[in-house]
């Protein structure tokens, strides 16, 4: 008994947009100096970790 074979066909699910994710916060630098500790992640301006860093470890 032969029987007829379908064809296989995709199926249309809809489309969902991905979720999009803020940009991960990474620890850049993690310093103690005497009392003192410090953690500079990615979110920081360059600029102003620059500036901390010089009146820190001056």
């Amino acid at each position: 008994m032969i029987e007829k074979q379908q064809p296989i066909v995709a199926l249309n699910h809809p489309v969902r947009p991905k979720k999009t994710r803020p940009p991960r916060n990474n620890l850049l630098l993690s310093l103690k100096k005497n009392d003192l500790e410090l953690s500079f992640y990615s979110s920081l301006d360059p600029e102003i970790m620059n500036k901390l860093l010089e009146k820190i470890l001056s």
